[in-house]
């Protein structure tokens, strides 16, 4: 059974009695809407009003990512919605919790289908975590989504705690192309003057070796499976530069990537490349996960990192944290404007 928990952020915050009656209106209309676009309707749907929500229950709903794009539906038009609305009281954010778990259905006091159990409660709490025009999925559709060609590299994660304290992952959905959805980081998540964490020695070679190949992999933009390729071959070779600092003098250092030593950059980025797509995505997506998530503000990209390119604030932190490192590879030493300003400022006569 798929659940898809929503609500109206700030429902009754700045709002008359009279807005906030409309808005139920306009929430039951927008998702009534966005079930006829998806078409999924009863039998399979189970309706359950929260005040200033839905709960939707899907049952037997063909279709691995439904309750996604339903997701989706809904913020398109909430977003068309508040574009049209000239009153602000009327205008207004959902934030979407999406589950799935095998719960039961029950006959209410009212002689109503509703439905009982841990996957639509799992859902709220997940909904909790979430700010406006955003979407929060569970463990268990992210396994499923994660897979697929269309929604590779496009969650991000997050450790939480619900009820008695229990921990659970979240996965935010991230992708530009959604028209009102959110994709900043969630407030609840969100820690105000936190310091980032200082780069593993692994990581700092993985930049050095990914700016160091910078040129080749942007005049390869055309290959369609570049950056996974390029994920995977600098993880090679940064693991085999870790092995080569880590290794007595006395002994040989055990290397892991392709003809390591006697291969090209380009040779062994065409080796990489022959390998069968889905291991190739699987692959490159868990080493992500693994090592480099924790620092993609280190990488470029506005939403999802592309961490085949080391971002400037990368470069920086770098030397910061590993100056050594960053020395064995020549990299050059950022100028910032600081720096700059202090350049043209006259020296004292002496």
């Amino acid at each position: 059974m798929f659940s898809v928990f929503l609500d109206i952020v700030g429902y009754t915050k700045n709002r008359s009695v009279e807005a906030q009656s409309d808005l139920v209106g306009t929430l039951n209309h927008v998702v009534t809407r966005a079930m006829d676009a998806l078409t999924v309707a009863e039998p399979n749907v189970v309706l359950l009003p929260t005040g200033d929500g839905i709960a939707i229950a899907m049952i037997d709903i063909a279709g691995v990512d439904v309750h996604l794009r339903l997701a989706l539906e809904i913020l398109r038009l909430v977003a068309e919605r508040n574009a049209a609305e000239t009153d602000a009281m009327r205008r207004f954010e959902v934030r979407i919790g999406i589950n799935e778990n095998i719960d039961n259905l029950v006959t209410d006091i009212n002689g109503r289908r509703n439905v009982a159990g841990a996957g639509i409660s799992t859902a709220q709490r997940i909904m909790d975590k979430a700010d406006g025009g955003q979407v929060l999925v569970g463990q268990t559709v992210y396994e499923v989504l994660r897979q697929r060609e269309s929604y590779l590299s496009s969650f991000r994660k997050f450790r939480t705690s619900g009820k008695h304290e229990f921990e659970f992952d979240v996965y935010q959905f991230v992708a530009k192309e959604a028209h009102g959805l959110n994709v900043a980081v969630p407030s609840a998540f969100a820690r105000p003057g936190f310091e980032r964490p200082k780069l593993t020695k692994f990581t700092a070679y993985y930049m050095c070796r990914a700016i160091t190949a910078r040129d080749f992999l942007e005049a390869h933009k055309g290959d369609a499976v570049r950056d996974y390729v390029a994920v995977i071959l600098l993880g090679f070779l940064a693991t085999d530069s870790l092995e080569a600092a880590t290794t007595p003098s006395h002994e040989e250092p055990m290397t892991k990537t392709w003809r390591a030593g006697s291969a090209s950059f380009e040779e062994q980025y065409h080796h990489y490349k022959e390998l069968e797509f889905w291991p190739l995505a699987e692959f490159s997506t868990l080493f992500e996960e693994k090592h480099l998530a924790r620092y993609r503000q280190c990488f470029e990209g506005d939403v999802l990192p592309n961490y085949a390119f080391v971002s400037a604030a990368g470069i920086e932190k770098l030397q910061t944290d590993w100056p050594d490192v960053a020395g064995e590879f020549d990299i050059p030493i950022l100028v910032t404007e600081q720096d700059a300003d202090k350049e043209r400022q006259p020296t004292d006569a002496r």
